[in-house]
């Protein structure tokens, strides 16, 4: 069961409280959930990005960019599955343009990891080619 709201969403104890009752959270117009969207991003925007400059300059050499890439390629990959699966059972739902929309967003994500894959095989060409 779908909870629709206009207000904001809930603190996350109400949310687990939701969740054990069986429903979720949802907002009823595009501006809202453009307003969470952007809310979830921007607010933590600096942080993150400073998070990982940091991370980013500890880098020594090629090799150092591999774990970051292989976890980065796993949580994509996860990310792929959630997203075809979601656009499955939209589509059973008759959702068609939801279920194009989450196609999409999945071979966005099937490119993505593509990219990663080849950055982390990088990694050793790179390394190598400092070497020689």
């Amino acid at each position: 069961m779908t909870i629709q709201q206009k207000t904001s969403r809930p603190n996350i104890v109400t949310r687990f409280l939701m969740a054990l009752m069986g429903k979720s959270w949802a907002y009823e117009s595009v501006e809202d959930v453009r307003e969470v969207l952007a809310k979830n991003s921007f607010d933590s925007f600096p942080e993150r990005a400073e998070v990982h400059a940091e991370g980013a300059a500890t880098l020594t050499d090629a090799y150092a960019f591999q774990p970051g890439l292989i976890d980065l390629h796993a949580d994509l990959h996860d990310v792929w599955h959630y997203l075809t699966a979601q656009k499955e059972r939209a589509r059973e739902l008759g959702c068609a343009t939801l279920a194009a929309q989450l196609g999409a967003a999945a071979d966005s994500t099937r490119d993505t990891l593509q990219d990663v894959a080849t950055a982390a095989e990088g990694t050793v060409t790179a390394s190598l080619a400092v070497r020689d």
